[in-house]
């Protein structure tokens, strides 16, 4: 894919920091955008062009649910196997939008049987403490675990409350409507971007998960090809 040659005075440039207020809303505050949205997706599994886009990714699918706000969501990356297979990605953004996804994370809530806020926390942060993760954006690494253990601190989003909404049919497959929840965890937050093409890297790896939480490894290796066209 040809990247547009864009030119970034910093890496600082290229994404906002958890302790930015892009918009006049907290870095939570978008957070809990994300997660509202992500809710607010239908998952109809006996139907690939309906199921939800993080499982089952299609173009058309990274404009679903997107609001006429300043931030436009896109759907984190499906559970692999392993982290060979890169996910590619197709999609069209607005001008003028800003980008956000989740790379690693939890939203919790009563809904799914969690009973009290010491079930919410734990339930919020199973995977983060050792979850390994990386970013780029348009070929500029921001931020990875690996080579730089300090982003682990410098990019977390801690745990917060919040009411979490699931629509009918939803991902999880909790019971339709409004709960107490909590969320946590790390995001990628991309500034809008210049017309043409970009790229948008992210990937996860969570083996290691909080006592009394299922052992499964997650996974996930996703690139986004963004084109923005000119806004006419």
């Amino acid at each position: 894919m040809n990247i547009e040659n864009t030119a970034y005075g910093s890496t600082q440039d290229l994404i906002f920091a958890p302790d930015d207020s892009p918009y006049n809303k907290t870095y939570s505050d978008w957070a809990n955008e994300w997660w509202q949205w992500h809710l607010s997706i239908p998952d109809i599994k006996e139907n690939s062009s309906l199921a939800h886009p993080r499982d089952s990714y299609s173009p058309e699918k990274c404009s679903w649910n997107q609001s006429s706000g300043p931030v436009w969501f896109l759907p984190d990356g499906k559970d692999q196997p392993d982290l060979s297979a890169v996910e590619i990605r197709e999609c069209t953004v607005p001008e003028g939008k800003a980008l956000m996804v989740q790379i690693v994370g939890s939203g919790c809530s009563t809904g799914e049987g969690l009973k009290n806020d010491q079930e919410l926390l734990d339930c919020a942060v199973w995977v983060l403490p050792t979850a390994e993760f990386s970013a780029s954006v348009d070929g500029v690494e921001v931020m990875n675990t690996k080579s730089d253990p300090s982003d682990r601190d410098k990019f977390y989003v801690e745990p917060f409350m919040t009411n979490l909404t699931y629509v009918d049919r939803n991902y999880y497959e909790v019971e339709p409507g409004t709960y107490d929840g909590m969320v946590a965890g790390y995001y990628l937050f991309v500034p809008p971007l210049p017309p043409g093409e970009h790229e948008i890297k992210f990937s996860e790896s969570a083996i290691e998960f909080l006592s009394g939480f299922p052992s499964d490894k997650r996974l996930s290796n996703v690139e986004y090809h963004i084109t923005v066209p000119p806004d006419t």
